[in-house]
């Protein structure tokens, strides 16, 4: 049983190990491991490999997919941040985005829940990209009222820029009109989206 990448890298065969072998040795330790910081050491390499396209088609061959989804359910906050990260990465590959796709209410349910700004930041990056690429069908699954109402709430409350900017666009590019004007009753003394990029333009 592989513990860490150090081990790993100290039991690999002296001609080297490819890559895919590699990506499924950390698949394998993810699930053999009982301990958390070794699980949490897998992820953020699994996550670091989902980075590049190259490793992709090695990371679904070896189910890692089904690593970072099992990671978002766990109670640890380190592996849902890699799980989020990676799949975020990984969802412009159009057999990962199906795969995903199916996860949908898990990751909403993820992000309502949440307070951790980097989960809230990879799931709004996944969520945009889904619509972006995905078909308009989904949308109403994506975005439901309570996953409108928080990207709300994150767009208010966050110290993160980058939060902040992918929550306007959020709304901007995929909310209705109708839905953005009850958003705007629910928080009366809240700006809009509109009106906050405007805001930021003028004091730029």
């Amino acid at each position: 049983m592989f513990s860490s990448h150090r081990t790993l890298k100290r039991r690999t065969p002296a001609q080297g190990i490819d890559r895919r072998e590699y990506i499924g040795h950390l698949v394998d330790e993810y699930y053999t491991t009982t301990n958390i910081e070794a699980q949490q050491q897998v992820t953020a390499n699994l996550a670091n490999f989902a980075y590049d396209p190259i490793n992709w088609s090695h990371l679904l061959e070896a189910d890692a997919l089904d690593v970072f989804v099992a990671s978002l359910e766990t109670q640890d906050q380190l592996l849902k941040v890699h799980g989020i990260a990676a799949l975020c990465n990984l969802c412009l590959d159009k057999t990962a985005a199906k795969f995903i796709r199916e996860q949908l209410k898990l990751l909403t349910g993820l992000f309502v829940r949440t307070d951790h700004p980097e989960i809230v930041l990879h799931s709004l990056a996944l969520f945009y990209q889904l619509l972006e690429f995905g078909e308009r069908t989904e949308r109403d699954l994506l975005l439901s009222p309570a996953v409108l109402r928080t990207v709300q709430e994150w767009r208010v409350k966050a110290h993160d820029e980058r939060i902040v900017k992918l929550c306007q666009l959020l709304l901007q590019d995929f909310a209705t009109r109708t839905e953005v004007v009850q958003l705007q009753k629910a928080s009366p003394n809240v700006p809009t989206a509109e009106q906050q990029s405007s805001e930021a333009g003028a004091s730029g």
